[in-house]
């Protein structure tokens, strides 16, 4: 069988394919060496640090978490260097907005504190929260992860088990009696079945007849580098989920002082923006991947990171660029096409880095058996197609919030104002603290 699509959730599938037996075929074009001269199709894999938690105030969330935890050791097993560092995870808010992480831990009693104004500032005091901040550490569950080591560890194990790995992209893909793929460089590629993990490219590179129920929103990151004292001192920072108020930035996900493949020791600062946008097309995508929003991105997220860390000596900034692919109902889709030939693992809704091991074994489990076996609901992971999704369990652009959310005062809470959705909608929404 062939995998089209080498990111986090397509080269987990090929893994498990491939350990199951099968004789598979990955397409896995390598990340570019020069983003801005790139033509073809981008990853979102292309980071040295996500994070990873296993409280989750949904059932299914909660034990796609509960595996991948228990898939460390065979993932690593296989890496160059480390996928996962460090231990704890902070999830930190007002309480009427905590995303349901009250309720989660409640109902999982595995040591995670729950920690007011005070206990926050005197366990970080290198960090300024905002008032009224309660936090959610879970010390021995969370961690870091990369995804770059993430898919080559991956991918190493697919190779190790008789999976051969393609470089160039996928441009189609043509049924008879078998299913022959073609790639960018004319390699045409014959299997009984194929399973499409492409992510935010799928419905723009003519693989599918009929376009899924996808939205795609730009990301920026914010990579502060600090020198070796900074690091020093900031070592102790926790991997942390922000609800910060503040006119310009929502959502923090913050990753303490970290190692990337340059040298450089960078701290992460990602969030939405009012800059964010939906992109559609692979040329918009692309272009986003390529350009992003231009270097005064950079002035306008600084100064949440620099008044959440005062005092931080910073000697250069960067951005990254990433794009979040949306579902129809909040979790990816995984299902059979044309059963018996085509299938799809689609849309990771921002989970996709701490959740891509279950995510392709349960891939891989539907491609092999013909029929979906697994314990968790089918229904959860179906395909949704353009047309069939009324409201979206993805947040509005933070630019179309209501005003009170985007532009009251620093520090005050604000008026939140509460929209009536769909009940079915709701109970499937994605927390935005889940974008990873």
């Amino acid at each position: 069988m062939t995998v089209i699509g080498g990111g986090m959730i397509g080269a987990s599938a090929a893994r498990h394919l491939a350990e199951d037996g099968l004789d598979v075929a990955v397409v896995a074009p390598p990340e570019p060496t020069d983003p801005a001269a790139h033509t073809g199709p981008f990853g979102a894999h292309y980071d040295e640090t996500r994070l990873s938690r296993t409280v989750q105030r949904g059932a299914v969330e909660a034990e796609l978490a509960r595996r991948a935890r228990a898939a460390v050791a065979s993932i690593e097993g296989f890496a160059d260097r480390p996928v996962y560092t460090g231990s704890g995870h902070l999830f930190v808010s007002r309480p009427e907005d905590d995303e349901g992480m009250g309720e989660a831990v409640r109902n999982i009693p595995d040591g995670v504190e729950v920690l007011d104004g005070a206990a926050l500032a005197g366990r970080y005091p290198s960090i300024e929260f905002q008032p009224g901040m309660v936090g959610f550490l879970d010390p021995g569950t969370g961690s870091l992860l990369s995804p770059r080591a993430l898919v080559a560890a991956q991918l190493r194990a697919a190779t190790a088990a008789g999976s051969h790995v393609f470089t160039s992209s996928a441009v189609g893909v043509a049924s008879d009696a078998t299913s022959t793929v073609t790639l960018a460089d004319d390699t045409r590629v014959r299997s009984r079945k194929v399973l499409v993990a492409t992510g935010a490219f799928t419905n723009g590179i003519g693989l599918l007849e009929r376009p899924l129920a996808l939205r795609m929103k730009t990301e920026t990151v914010l990579l502060a580098e600090i020198g070796e004292h900074e690091a020093e001192r900031l070592a102790g920072l926790p991997p942390m989920h922000y609800g910060i108020h503040d006119p310009v930035v929502a959502d923090i996900y913050a990753a303490p002082p970290t190692t990337y493949p340059d040298g450089s020791v960078l701290l992460k600062w990602g969030a939405n923006t009012i800059r964010d946008r939906w992109v559609e097309r692979p040329d918009e995508i692309a272009a986003w991947y390529r350009h992003g929003d231009g270097d005064d991105i950079v002035e306008l997220m600084r100064p949440s990171m620099e008044a959440t860390y005062p005092g931080i000596e910073v000697t250069g900034w960067r951005t990254h660029r990433c794009v979040v692919t949306y579902t129809g109902h909040g979790h990816t889709y995984i299902d059979a096409v044309e059963p018996g030939r085509l299938y799809l693992a689609v849309g990771g809704h921002g989970r996709s880095a701490k959740c891509a091991d279950p995510l392709g074994a349960l891939a891989a489990s539907l491609v092999a058996n013909d029929a979906w076996v697994d314990p968790l609901p089918a229904d959860r992971f179906r395909a949704m197609y353009q047309g069939e999704v009324e409201d979206w369990p993805c947040r509005d652009l933070m630019a179309d919030r209501p005003t009170d959310l985007n532009q009251g005062p620093r520090n005050r809470p604000p008026q939140v104002s509460i929209r009536v959705v769909n009940p079915t909608a709701a109970a499937a929404r994605s927390s935005r603290a889940d974008r990873t």
